[in-house]
């Protein structure tokens, strides 16, 4: 059936009772390497450059080559210089090409693990090939297991979304559904709260081992917002600059964001034609 929006509204009252009683939940821990290499400059050897340099080839700021034996080493070297810059660049930082504080501030925020494409001119950007889904009628579902206290607000993101646009969710089984949603662990010093694949993939994986609340709750992170995000990856979209749009990458805790913003909604538009 399509999503209801009363229906909607009940479960996120049912949800926000379930939520007190799983305030509890351990949060994944911080990326601390970072601490480390505060004022690091090229030239400099560092225990934790290496993870760095991974770190910034996870999220597309370092060109993955196999060839390039440079980033397992501990030395601060032009490679890395380089994807400094562009991501200072990109996200409107002072383009220093070193470790100064606002830059290891942002990089050590939460945020989506589906990699920045920093070459886009616009604000909004798409995935590699502009990939889209054949009709307006998708479906999802929640693998088995799922908390239920997450179920509503994930519903609530679909029905965002829905509301700008001409696409129309509805729920179906986890094997037939366009969109597959899950909890699962992520391993890494530096992991990412949620992940999603672009169209036609259709997966989306949130951390399981993150604090995920309804609403502003200090050390929690809002699942819709997140969520809201996600989406928009399912839906085509690749990140944004712009730091007001729901798809800029990066998340903070006791925040909500789930209002649709003008960019993320052109995107959508220009992928899609609407």
């Amino acid at each position: 059936m399509y999503l209801c929006t009363m229906a909607t509204k009940i479960l996120l009252c049912i949800a926000f009772f379930v939520l007190l009683f799983n305030a509890g939940v351990e949060k994944a821990s911080a990326s601390d390497f970072l601490s480390n290499l505060r004022g690091s400059h090229k030239g400099d050897t560092v225990e934790g450059i290496s993870v760095l340099k991974k770190y910034l080839q996870d999220i597309g700021y370092i060109k993955s080559d196999p060839s390039n034996t440079n980033i397992s080493t501990n030395i601060f070297d032009d490679l890395l210089e380089s994807a400094l810059e562009t991501y200072q660049s990109y996200y409107g930082l002072n383009v220093t090409g070193f470790l100064d504080d606002n830059t290891v501030s942002l990089l050590s925020q939460p945020r989506c693990g589906v990699p920045d494409f920093p070459e886009e001119r616009t604000d909004y950007s798409f995935f590699p090939g502009k990939p889209k889904w054949w009709t307006y009628n998708l479906t999802f579902a929640f693998a088995q297991g799922t908390q239920f206290y997450t179920l509503a607000p994930v519903a609530k993101a679909l029905e965002d979304w829905g509301s700008v646009s001409p696409f129309r969710f509805s729920l179906k089984g986890f094997d037939e559904a366009n969109f597959k949603i899950s909890f699962q662990p992520f391993y890494g010093p530096h992991q990412p709260l949620a992940y999603s694949l672009e169209p036609t993939a259709g997966k989306l994986h949130f951390n399981v081992h993150e604090r995920w609340v309804s609403g502003k709750v200090p050390g929690g992170y809002d699942i819709e917002s997140v969520a809201l995000h996600e989406i928009g990856h399912l839906l085509g979209l690749e990140h944004s600059k712009d730091f007001h749009s729901i798809m800029y990458a990066y998340f903070w805790p006791n925040t909500v964001k789930i209002t649709l913003q003008p960019d993320d909604i052109q995107g959508l538009k220009v992928l899609y034609g609407f």
